[in-house]
């Protein structure tokens, strides 16, 4: 089952598993919010997912 995280920029980033979930929100945050890179654990962004 494919994950989804809701940013609160609106953009919204899914992915099918939880290892692609946790690449692409870094990604996200990487190119949208560099104020938060290395912030975010891996078990922050599982716990901010939500099945799609």
């Amino acid at each position: 089952m494919s994950k989804v995280v809701n940013c609160e920029c609106g953009q919204t980033v899914r992915a099918e598993d939880e290892d692609a979930l946790v690449a692409q929100v870094e990604a996200h945050v990487s190119r949208d919010h560099p104020e938060l890179v290395g912030k975010l654990s891996r078990e922050d962004i599982v716990a901010m997912s939500e099945e799609a």
